[in-house]
């Protein structure tokens, strides 16, 4: 037996992240989920034999957007400092080029790209954590239309997975669906890796997967292949007594004797085949451990940020879910994507864009830390400007008011607001402006961003909601009839907008300028601007960027 390792309570953190529910019916609900976390968590955090503190082990059911699983993920990432353990249990599923995505409550199975987490963000996130150990584990499985896309070199998602401490296994069936049996608690996966964490010993990671391999194999499904470095393998997830001298054991072999005889034993309780109706599916059990940056190949920070098949945009979390899908939500959001997408075009920039949702109050963190390699769309600050490059603008607005329609004749000058609760995103650029004296009268209400303010706002809960009159207006195309931007009333100077990136990238930055340019004086950028903004179109010949301003206002880091 190797010396065995456990990890500092203190300063280990988890996050269990579970999606059982799914609204689009070509993703079958998955009910043993639910009975992953609860037990999983009941495991680790036990009061005598977890290594992890109860209120350090979070659990994120049915999540149905990225920001909720963003916050959770971010504030684990920026407290660990032993060992950082993330776990997935859901439906795996791959997009159009075949990269691997996660689903969520609300995913749509058509348009995956916008609507899942894609992995790198995942590998991203846990890379950039300063633990002394990370663990990814994932218990998912991909909809049998993933199958072919599969097969072409960018499909296969063991290759995307290629990181140290990898645990893959696929399923007996890829034509014809696998049933659970009636009772079944939980997945084949984690029912076998529960049962290691509570043998006396403890096991340790190198342990349990022979454990999960033993318990798998008896089921007769593909042994599970471990990857690691380092000492990590020596790793328990648990505390437990001393383990007792081993006497000689024919238990896996009667394992295999009972399952080739169809036989049911106490043992065998707990190999359960994942249900997927009449889906074909392959399943994809993974855990990763991982030691240093070093391993997620961003080790070195003036790298560019471009040599990636991919590269990930941050944006505001607030976007809508329907965003991007539904042409009347024409918002902000996303002409910024499309205009990043049409600057990397211009630049010649092949990385392919994956949005990320970051909460307002995180923008900048998300940028410094590498969680995302851009953010589509950052207001352009002097204090900014001393943290990170921008490419820009892209776009200038006025910082304005939104409110309910039948308070619109009501509210037309900033004193109207004087004791009424306005709303603004935490973090955000507005929020800062009204912290000044000049608005001392009126009583600010923090969220963490725009569409908890929204909401608020729908929900009679605040009077009015304070941000960029841009973002404000397509608020008001979709919400017409109920919401409505207050005209002509500004709270301080017009906002710039830009791309941001990391500083030490100038090289990048000023590529990046340049396809700007070339994006803007192509005509590009004014046929973006009204396809994505119609409400405001008529004012764009106003707010394009000129070849000056981006010039002066780009890389002057």
């Amino acid at each position: 037996m190797t010396d065995t390792r456990f990890p500092e309570r203190a300063t280990s953190r988890a996050v269990l992240i579970g999606t059982g529910t799914f609204h689009d019916p070509e993703l079958p609900d998955i009910p043993a989920v639910q009975a992953n976390l609860d037990a999983l968590r009941q495991t680790l955090t036990h009061p005598v034999h977890g290594v992890f503190a109860p209120e350090h082990c979070v659990v994120v059911a049915d999540p149905t957007d990225q920001a909720t699983v963003g916050a959770a993920l971010s504030r684990a990432v920026r407290e660990c400092e032993d060992l950082l353990l993330v776990y997935y249990c859901g439906h795996g599923l791959l997009d159009e080029a075949g990269l691997l995505h996660f689903a969520l409550t609300g995913t749509d199975s058509q348009n995956v790209s916008w609507s899942a987490i894609h992995l790198d963000l995942v590998k991203r996130m846990v890379g950039g954590a300063r633990a002394k150990a990370r663990v990814l584990v994932l218990d998912c499985c991909f909809a049998g239309k993933a199958i072919s896309a599969m097969a072409g070199p960018r499909g296969l998602a063991l290759g995307q997975l290629n990181l140290t401490g990898t645990y893959t296994l696929t399923s007996t069936t890829a034509t014809a669906p696998s049933h659970a049996p009636p009772g079944a608690a939980h997945t084949a996966f984690t029912g076998a890796m529960l049962q290691a964490l509570t043998i006396p010993g403890p096991l340790t990671l190198d342990e349990v997967h022979c454990h999960i391999d033993e318990e798998l194999a008896g089921l007769g499904l593909p042994r599970p292949q471990r990857r690691s470095v380092g000492a990590v393998g020596e790793l328990s997830l648990v505390r437990g007594p001393a383990r007792e001298p081993e006497a000689p054991s024919t238990a896996g072999a009667q394992a295999s004797t009972d399952a080739d005889n169809g036989a049911t034993t106490a043992s065998a309780s707990l190999r359960r085949i994942w249900a997927w109706r009449t889906i074909p599916a392959i399943a994809v059990l993974s855990v990763m451990a991982l030691l240093g940056n070093q391993l997620w190949g961003d080790s070195n920070a003036n790298s560019s940020l471009f040599s990636d098949d991919n590269v990930l945009v941050g944006l505001d979390g607030e976007a809508d879910d329907s965003f991007f899908l539904t042409p009347k939500w024409a918002n902000f959001s996303a002409f910024s994507l499309e205009a990043v997408e049409g600057v990397l075009k211009e630049a010649n920039i092949e990385s392919r864009p994956i949005r990320v949702d970051v909460q307002s109050s995180e923008q900048l963190l998300s940028l410094k830390n590498r969680a995302v390699d851009l953010n589509a769309a950052l207001a352009m600050t002097s204090t900014r400007m001393e943290e990170v490059e921008f490419v820009g603008p892209i776009a200038s607005g006025a910082l304005g008011v939104l409110v309910q329609a039948k308070d619109a004749k009501s509210i037309r000058v900033i004193d109207d607001l004087h004791g009424k609760s306005v709303c603004t995103p935490e973090g955000s650029t507005v929020a800062q402006i009204m912290e000044s004296e000049a608005y001392a009268r009126i009583p600010v209400v923090k969220m963490p961003d725009s569409r908890s303010c929204i909401e608020a706002l729908e929900k009679m809960e605040v009077v009015a909601v304070a941000g960029d009159t841009l973002l404000l207006s397509t608020v008001e195309l979709e919400k017409g009839s109920q919401l409505r931007v207050v005209p002509n009333l500004t709270i301080g100077s017009p906002s710039q907008y830009g791309i941001a990136l990391p500083k030490g990238h100038h090289k990048d930055c000023t590529r990046l300028r340049d396809g700007l340019l070339r994006y803007v004086s192509s005509g590009k950028w004014l046929k973006a601007f009204r396809d994505r903004l119609p409400n405001v179109g008529q004012h764009a010949n106003e707010l394009q960027p000129t070849a000056d301003e981006i010039e002066n206002l780009s890389c002057r880091g």
